[in-house]
């Protein structure tokens, strides 16, 4: 299992969306549209991978509460599977400056058998030094991320708290681009520019 703190090199192609990699391929217009219409997140959300992330910040709920309303939105409490995914969740949690937030992970039918909301596997886990432990002999079923670490801690699961929803993003068919007769394709009210390059041979 990865932790949070262990990093790996990324590739130019992780870290850059589609649009970037693939303007010298094909119609740079075409492929942008293209690029944007796969990409895509509701309002509220950002965008990583193949999922959406939200913060909620402003309406804090009990752990099921906060289920329940990221299912009602499609999705699950985060569930995070990665160094890559927990480096993102930390990052939503940060740009929020919240003390805490709810994730998906939760041992509520089996003591200290930690499963997600979504049935997603447990392959990735960035506890807190000394967690998970009930603290005080409380049980404490459900897991909250701490963004100045990132890492993961215990806690009741009636506590109000702050909480992270993940959905599938969302797909849209690229609209279609047909060119003129001039090759310039019509969306909307594009311009296109022709540029003539001329080479001058200069002789000694």
């Amino acid at each position: 299992m990865w932790s949070c703190d262990q990093r790996e090199d990324n590739t130019l192609e992780h870290l850059l969306p589609e649009i970037f990699l693939n303007t010298m391929s094909g119609n740079v217009l075409e492929t942008a549209l293209r690029s944007v219409s796969e990409y895509h997140c509701d309002p509220g959300y950002l965008l990583y991978g193949n999922y959406c992330y939200h913060l909620e910040s402003e309406d804090v709920k009990s752990w099921q509460d906060a289920e329940d309303h990221c299912s009602r939105q499609q999705g699950h409490l985060a569930s995070i599977h990665s160094q890559e995914e927990c480096h993102s969740a930390c990052f939503v949690s940060a740009a929020h400056m919240v003390g805490q937030a709810w994730v998906g992970l939760n041992d509520i039918k089996s003591e200290n058998q930690f499963v997600y909301t979504d049935g997603t596997p447990v392959t990735f886990t960035y506890w807190a030094p000394g967690e998970p432990n009930n603290h005080n002999g409380f049980s404490e079923d459900c897991v909250e991320m701490l963004y100045e670490t990132g890492r993961w801690n215990d806690k009741s699961c009636s506590e109000l708290n702050n909480y992270i929803c993940k959905k599938p993003k969302a797909h849209y068919p690229a609209p279609s681009v047909q060119p003129t007769q001039y090759g310039c394709p019509q969306v909307g009210e594009a311009k296109c520019f022709k540029i003539f390059v001329s080479l001058k041979l200069k002789t000694l």
